[in-house]
C-alpha cells in the first residue's frame, strides 16, 4: 500500500482534527486548545515531544543515528470574523483560520501517524515542528523557536513546509518551489514633530505633514529608481495620520509601511537609504524625526537541489495514485513566511497544497469567505510523509 493510500485510510481522522482546530481558532502565541490537541495526538501515537517554547511543540520519530529532516506546520489563526457559513465555522468572534494553518496542523499530524507506522524503516529522524505565531509581525514563532535552540538541539539536515493554495493550485495538486519563494518583510514607522499653528499663518509654524509627504515620496523613489529593476522590491506607505481640523497646522505627523524584497543586499541597502533620506529631509524641513525600523522576516529561499530531489520523490510516490505533481515552480510571492528563519540556515523546500473550492467565486487567503477544499488534504499529508520517508530510506 502506498503512503497516499495509507493517508486516504486516515482521511476521516484528518478531517476531524482539521474541523476541530478550525472551530476553535486561536491567535498568536497563545494556542492552549490547539497545542493540547497536538500533544494528545502525539501521546496517542507514542511520539515523544517537548514544548520548546510556550505553544511551540517539537516531536521526534525514528532513531538518532543517520540523517534528520524537519517537517513544519504553523497553528495560529487570524484576527478576522468568518463568513463561510460552514457547519464547523469559527465559534470565536473575530478569529478565523483563513490562511489554512488548521489544515497544515492536521496534515502534519496525519503525516506523523504515517511515519510512525514506518519508524523501523527510517535511517534517521523526523523532527515535527508545530509552531505558534506565524502571522506575527516581528518574525513570529519560527524565529523564537530557532532562538530557543531548535536547530542546535535537534540538528536537522534539511527542512520542509507546506502551505494551502486556494486559488492558484488545483485540488489534489502538489506544487514544489525552488529559489526565492517569499519576500522578506520589514516594517517602519516615521514620526515627525514640527510646530503647530493657524492654517492662515503657515510662516509661523513648521508643518510636519509637508515633511512627511516628502519623506514618503523619497521612500517610494528608492524602490523605483535606486534598486536594480530586476530585483523586485515593494516599499509601500500603508498608514498616514495627522491633524484634527482643516485650519490647524498639527504638531505631529506619523506614517508607516512595509518593505518587501527577495535580495538581502537590496534589503539592507534600502533600509540604510531610508535612514539617510529621512534624516536629511527632516533636517531640511526643520522637523524632529523619530524613525523606527522593525526587522522582520528574511526572504524564503528554497534550496534548488533539495527542492528538486523532494519533488522527484513526491512524484514517484504520489503520481500513481492520481496526485498531480507538476514540474518545479519558480514563482515568487511578495508575501512573507517566517519559515525563512529555518531555510536561511539549512537546505529547505516549500510546497503549495492545492485546495481550490467548488464555490462559484474562489476567494484568496486571508479572506473571510475562503473555503479550502478538504479533498486535497490527504495529498498534502502524503507529500509531507513521502518526502520524509524517501529522504530517510534512500
Amino acid at each position: 500500500m502506498s503512503i497516499y493510500q495509507e493517508a486516504k485510510e486516515m482521511e476521516q481522522q484528518l478531517l476531524t482534527w482539521r474541523e476541530q482546530i478550525h472551530h476553535h481558532p486561536e491567535l498568536g502565541k497563545k494556542l492552549p486548545q490547539t497545542t493540547a490537541l497536538v500533544k494528545s495526538v502525539l501521546d496517542e501515537l507514542g511520539i515523544p515531544w517537548e514544548e520548546l517554547i510556550p505553544c511551540g511543540i517539537v516531536g521526534v520519530i525514528g532513531k538518532p543515528e543517520g540523517k534528520r529532516i524537519l517537517l513544519r506546520a504553523d497553528m495560529d489563526a487570524l484576527p478576522m470574523s468568518e463568513e463561510t457559513g460552514l457547519p464547523f465555522a469559527s465559534e470565536c468572534d473575530g478569529v478565523m483560520h483563513s490562511c489554512g494553518h488548521d489544515c497544515h496542523t492536521s496534515m502534519l499530524l496525519t503525516a506523523a501517524a504515517l511515519l510512525k507506522r514506518h519508524e523501523n524503516e527510517l535511517k534517521g529522524q523526523v523532527i515535527l515542528m508545530f509552531q505558534p505565531d506565524e502571522e506575527g509581525t516581528e518574525g513570529g514563532g519560527a524565529r523564537v523557536m530557532v532562538e530557543a535552540g531548535l536547530l542546535e538541539k535537534y540538528k536537522p539536515d534539511v527542512a520542509m513546509m507546506a502551505h494551502m493554495a486556494s486559488d492558484v493550485v488545483k485540488t489534489n495538486q502538489i506544487l514544489f518551489k525552488s529559489g526565492p519563494s517569499s519576500a522578506s518583510s520589514d516594517r517602519f514607522t516615521v514620526k515627525l514633530r514640527g510646530k503647530g499653528g493657524h492654517g492662515a499663518r503657515p510662516h509661523q509654524s513648521i508643518n510636519p505633514i509637508l515633511c512627511a509627504m516628502k519623506i514618503a515620496e523619497a521612500f517610494t523613489d528608492i524602490g523605483r529608481y535606486e534598486v536594480d529593476v530586476q530585483q523586485p522590491t515593494a516599499l509601500s506607505i500603508c498608514t498616514f495620520h495627522s491633524g484634527t481640523a482643516s485650519n490647524i497646522i498639527p504638531e505631529e505627523c506619523v506614517f508607516s509601511g512595509t518593505l518587501r524584497t527577495f535580495n538581502e543586499e537590496v534589503r539592507q541597502f534600502t533600509l540604510e537609504r531610508m535612514r539617510q533620506v529621512s534624516a536629511e529631509i527632516a533636517q531640511a524641513y526643520r522637523c524632529q524625526l523619530d524613525l523606527e525600523l522593525y526587522s522582520g522576516t528574511p526572504a524564503l529561499i528554497c534550496d534548488p537541489a533539495f527542492s528538486n530531489k523532494a519533488r522527484d520523490w513526491a512524484y514517484e510516490g504520489l503520481h500513481g495514485d492520481g496526485v498531480d505533481v507538476p514540474p518545479i515552480s519558480y514563482e515568487k510571492s511578495m508575501g512573507s513566511e517566517d519559515f525563512a528563519f529555518i531555510s536561511s540556515r539549512i537546505p529547505s523546500c516549500s510546497i503549495s497544497v492545492g485546495s481550490t473550492s467548488h464555490q462559484d467565486q474562489v476567494y484568496p487567503l486571508h479572506h473571510p469567505k475562503i473555503i479550502f477544499d478538504e479533498a486535497g488534504l490527504c495529498a498534502g499529508a502524503a507529500a509531507y510523509a513521502q518526502v520524509a520517508y524517501s529522504y530517510l530510506t534512500e
